[in-house]
């Protein structure tokens, strides 16, 4: 739910945007006519799934009316996790009502700041200490309820990556021997996310996902992706993140301090941490390149495509610092790297034209 940023209403969405409205003015004014707020219902930014979110404001402020398509969207898993983390003191956006036949929702609205957009050399060492307590108190939560993130999912994941990014928008054919190096590194990642102590993981916690709210705390949004699984996961998406990038040595100074207060962390060495911390980054940057290439590709998203560049360069940074992995770096050096921006700038022109 990135509030930060205007989004346009598709004709395709403009009949449940009218349905919408009928379902909140019977939650919220029922047996009344059509209050003026129903006409005035704002589309506000979206996120990378299917769901469409509009503010109304109502005389007790402003709230999100969210439409999320059950057949893409699961409302249940994130009303429930909503109620996990409330528990644990976390700020997250209280539902008020839910349809889950219609996947409509009303949902508190905790405003326009993206952390990306308050995030400078002064402020990140605040903010980062306040981001990294959250993901502390989500790891507190019972995990019972969630799916884990399994070998499975980790390699399907994966399989994102290769088809979207490398086949898609790279272009490149992938033969046997350029196979069997990409099962080698999965193979490779995957073991080492399932080494790795686990508890919940909200599974996109970036600048993008959190909001700054008045006296410069932080609430969450999109979790409704939570699983079971690699504690370091949550920390790697927030100090390697796709939307803005920080000096290696920062990142590890976060990183130490995120270490010495976790209770499945304290007692390890910062060599493991810091390669299970890399390796599952590797893998979530990944994913993320496929994701940013289906977007434009199957969901004619291209907003992504710019951050291709960055998540790349966190890639193949990891690749050369591990020689385990090192056969990788060379390959995206010599057959990726040289097509990144002349594909990208390809793309551009054919989204303009």
């Amino acid at each position: 739910m990135n509030t930060g940023h205007a989004k346009q209403v598709t004709p395709s969405a403009r009949e449940r945007l009218q349905q919408l409205k009928q379902w909140a003015h019977k939650v919220l004014t029922p047996g009344q006519e059509l209050p003026a707020w129903a006409a005035h219902m704002s589309p506000v930014g979206g996120d990378a799934g299917f769901r469409n979110y509009y503010r109304l404001q109502v005389p007790e402020g402003s709230l999100l009316a969210v439409d999320a398509p059950p057949e893409t969207e699961d409302s249940r898993a994130f009303v429930s996790i909503a109620g996990l983390l409330k528990a644990q003191g976390i700020c997250v956006p209280n539902v008020h009502s839910v349809d889950y036949q219609s996947g409509f929702m009303l949902v508190d609205d905790l405003g326009d700041t993206l952390l990306l957009e308050a995030l400078d050399d002064n402020s990140a060492d605040e903010f980062y200490r306040k981001a990294l307590d959250i993901i502390l108190q989500i790891q507190k939560c019972e995990p019972d309820s969630l799916p884990p993130y399994s070998r499975e999912l980790l390699m399907t994941e994966l399989e994102i990556y290769s088809q979207w990014f490398l086949e898609e928008l790279m272009g490149l054919e992938i033969d046997n021997s350029t196979q069997k190096q990409l099962d080698q590194l999965f193979e490779r990642l995957t073991e080492t996310a399932l080494q790795q102590p686990k508890g919940v993981v909200h599974r996109d916690f970036h600048s993008r996902n959190l909001m700054v709210l008045s006296e410069g705390n932080l609430g969450v949004i999109d979790f409704q992706g939570a699983l079971h699984g690699p504690v370091l996961y949550d920390a790697v998406s927030l100090l390697k993140d796709c939307y803005i990038r920080w000096p290696r040595h920062k990142v590890e100074s976060w990183l130490r301090l995120f270490i010495k207060t976790h209770p499945q962390l304290k007692d390890v060495k910062f060599e493991t941490c810091l390669k299970w911390f890399d390796w599952i980054g590797l893998q979530r940057h990944l994913k993320c390149l496929g994701i940013f290439s289906r977007l434009w590709f199957r969901d004619h998203k291209p907003q992504y495509l710019p951050e291709i560049p960055a998540t790349f360069a966190y890639v193949l940074d990891v690749c050369e610092r591990y020689e385990e992995l090192a056969f990788h770096a060379q390959w995206l050096k010599q057959s990726v790297e040289p097509l990144l921006n002349e594909r990208i700038a390809d793309t551009r022109v054919e989204i303009e034209q």
